[in-house]
């Protein structure tokens, strides 16, 4: 397989992964970069509409179609969502295509580099609240799980 092609990525994200030294089999084809942080979260960065790039972490899969009490659960988290929502750049979303809850922030793919670290610290921050909520949330009877 051919090395990955740096230029291809965000311009942030570039300069992220030349000054973090992030090994070439992190950098997907598509442009998204996933990193393994203090070898429990995996963090996407992939180019998202309008000039951004996402942080992005599966927080659980939610089985399709959603019963009652899948529906129940996801309601309460979404109103906590809201509820921070003031507060913190991230914020869950449904991946449709993963069948899975996200967490997700994102950023200009032109600003400073250090914007993207504080970026990332501040989302593994919210990524460890969300992840110890949902579990709360995990059961297999409501269709969703880890």
């Amino acid at each position: 397989m051919p090395p990955p092609d740096l230029n291809a990525l965000p311009p942030v994200v570039r300069a992220f992964v030349r000054s973090h030294s992030i090994p070439a089999d992190a950098i997907r084809s598509e442009g998204r970069v996933v990193l393994s942080v203090d070898d429990r979260w995996r963090v996407h960065l992939l180019p998202a509409p309008q000039q951004r790039v996402a942080l992005q972490a599966e927080l659980i899969a939610v089985a399709e179609p959603p019963d009652r009490r899948t529906d129940d659960a996801l309601l309460r988290l979404c109103r906590t969502a809201a509820a921070m929502a003031k507060e913190h750049a991230s914020t869950l979303c449904i991946d449709s295509r993963r069948q899975a809850l996200v967490l997700q922030q994102t950023l200009s793919q032109n600003a400073d580099p250090r914007a993207l670290e504080d970026a990332l610290a501040d989302f593994v921050n919210a990524l460890s609240f969300w992840s110890r909520l949902c579990r709360a949330e995990v059961t297999p009877a409501a269709g969703i799980r880890p």
